[in-house]
Order: C-alpha cells, then sequence, then structure tokens
C-alpha cells in the first residue's frame, strides 16, 4: 500500500472517529446536562465500548447514570465528583464490587448447608479412594472411614460450616466478642471430631469400608450436585463460595 493511500485511510478513520463522537455529543446534548457533564459521558460511553460491554446493557447503564447526574447537578456535583474518573467508573461498571450477604436467613442457610455437605463428600469421598489405591493393605486394615462415617461427617460439616462462616464475617455486629465465638467454633468442630470417630467404632455391617469406586462415584455425583448449585444459586458461606 502506497503512502498516500495510507493517508487517505488513516484521514477516513479520523473522520469516522469525529463523526461518531459528534454524534454521541448530540445525543446528550439536549438533555440538560453541563458541558463537563456530556464530556464525561462521552468518554465513558466510549470505554465502555472498548470494554467490549454489550450495546443494551450500555444503554440502560447510560440511562441510570443520566437520571443520576441529574439529581446531582442540583446540588452543585460534577460526574466526576458522583462517580470519580471515567477509568475508575469503567472499572466499577464491568467488575462491581460484591455486595455484603446481609443476615444468614433460613433460606440462604439451607442453600448454603447443602452445597457444602456436598463439598465435603467430594474431598471425603476422593481422599478416601485415594488412600485404598495407594495403600490397600492398611486400608483393609482400618485405615479407612466407612460410608456410614463419611456420610455423617460430611453431613455435619456441611450444616456447620455457614455457622462456623457466620461467627467470623466480617463488617457485621456479633452478638458475642471473639473470645466467645471462637470458643463455639472449637465445640462445633469437637461435636464433629465426636461423630466422626464414633462413627467408626461402629461395627462393620453399620459402617462398611466400600469399593473405592463406590467412593468415587459418590464424589462424580456429589461434584455435579455442586456444579449446579453454583450455576443456580448465590453461594455466601464455606468452601469456595462467593460466585454465582
Amino acid at each position: 500500500m502506497s503512502e498516500l493511500e495510507n493517508k487517505q485511510r488513516n484521514a477516513a478513520a479520523q473522520q469516522h472517529h469525529k463523526s461518531g463522537r459528534k454524534a454521541t455529543y448530540e445525543e446528550f446534548d439536549q438533555l440538560g446536562l453541563t458541558k463537563r457533564n456530556i464530556e464525561y459521558l462521552v468518554r465513558f460511553k466510549a470505554a465502555l465500548a472498548e470494554a467490549n460491554v454489550l450495546a443494551e446493557k450500555q444503554a440502560d447503564i447510560i440511562k441510570t447514570m443520566i437520571d443520576e447526574i441529574l439529581a446531582a447537578q442540583k446540588k452543585g456535583i460534577t460526574a466526576k465528583g458522583l462517580y470519580g474518573t471515567v477509568t475508575e467508573k469503567v472499572a466499577m461498571t464491568v467488575n462491581p464490587p460484591r455486595k455484603p450477604a446481609g443476615p444468614l436467613t433460613k433460606e440462604r442457610y439451607l442453600i448454603d448447608a447443602s452445597y457444602n455437605v456436598l463439598w465435603f463428600l467430594i474431598l471425603f469421598s476422593f481422599m478416601y479412594a485415594t488412600m485404598f489405591w495407594v495403600s490397600p493393605a492398611q486400608a483393609k486394615q482400618g485405615g479407612v472411614a466407612g460410608i456410614t462415617s463419611i456420610i455423617l461427617s460430611s453431613v455435619l460439616a456441611g450444616i456447620g460450616m455457614p455457622v462456623v462462616t457466620q461467627l467470623f464475617v466480617p463488617g457485621v455486629k456479633h452478638k458475642h466478642n471473639a473470645l466467645i465465638r471462637s470458643i463455639m467454633m472449637v465445640g462445633l468442630f469437637m461435636i464433629w471430631m465426636v461423630v466422626f470417630y464414633g462413627t467408626n467404632l461402629l461395627p462393620a455391617g453399620l459402617n462398611p469400608v466400600v469399593s473405592p469406586i463406590v467412593d468415587v462415584v459418590i464424589g462424580v455425583l456429589a461434584l455435579v450436585g455442586v456444579l449446579y448449585m453454583r450455576t443456580k444459586y448465590t453461594i455466601t458461606s464455606g468452601l469456595f463460595a462467593g460466585r454465582r
């Protein structure tokens, strides 16, 4: 490509860019916004496009911002004063901070407890299956927990995990001081230990050691359950929580 063609191409691109910015300015010009706030929105909209935010979502975001900026203008607050720099506002829009989970409601507890029960089933099932394959002689001598121990331990750990997490969640006014909460956590752990070791004392007929293949199947089914719950619910407490 010749130098002349390059210059013509660059000139056309610059003209297209100027036309686009002019159209964007006109979009905000009749809304009662100050020139400074219009400039902010023009740059913000361009930055959203560069961040590959969907056009439909861009429109919703801009509409909400216009209402907020118009209200702020009446108090003498600029868009920059309201949101920070364009770069900061784009970052907050594209990657918004997590909202506080709030109090542990009954519904949240049931969801989080079920999720954690599944996670402990995964951990225990795969751990004991691995131990069985790595050291089968030791497993046959009682080195591997029985199925009853695995299930009851997973259930107890799972239903206790949201409670333990809630004891130390930041930004919440706790009923008890840190020492009392620490004692409560240790107490819950001791209860779990009693159940775990107590069930291992059960006769083999009540707590059989199953094939490692059975353990793996249980672990895989629990993993499927975890993946399903992470797509359907927002998990707020426990193992690998915090993402929908």
